[in-house]
């Protein structure tokens, strides 16, 4: 079982994602993510992983995915906070190769902010 809590911030949207995320959570996920999606269009979504306590291959598919939609529409898409055993599962596979992945939902946060300064210089 998965829970999904939603919290809205002026430069983006973060899915705080708790319980395991697996085959049988991939619904609630993808209803939570549309949600998030809808108008005003958030320029970034991110995911707080913290609590995440098992993912599976289809999940991760998920991601994948999900980044590759979210690029094409121009939404920033960032994993955050993930620890124990998704932490292991992620950086054995080099996700963080094609997902962005902070250590923390500020750092995410603050992600826009250090790309456009990155940009200027």
């Amino acid at each position: 079982m998965m829970h999904i809590q939603t919290e809205v911030y002026s430069e983006a949207i973060v899915l705080q994602l708790k319980g395991r995320f697996d085959y049988h959570t991939m619904e609630g996920f993808q209803t939570a993510l549309s949600q998030a999606e809808k108008p005003p269009n958030p320029p970034h979504i991110i995911l707080d992983l913290h609590h995440l306590t098992f993912i599976d291959s289809m999940a991760i598919g998920r991601l994948v995915g999900t980044w590759h939609r979210l690029k094409r529409e121009s939404t920033r898409f960032t994993l955050a906070a993930q620890t124990g055993y998704v932490d292991r599962v992620l950086k054995e596979i080099k996700l963080a190769a094609i997902i962005p992945t902070v250590p923390t939902v500020e750092e995410a946060l603050a992600l826009p902010q250090m790309l456009e300064r990155n940009s200027d210089a």
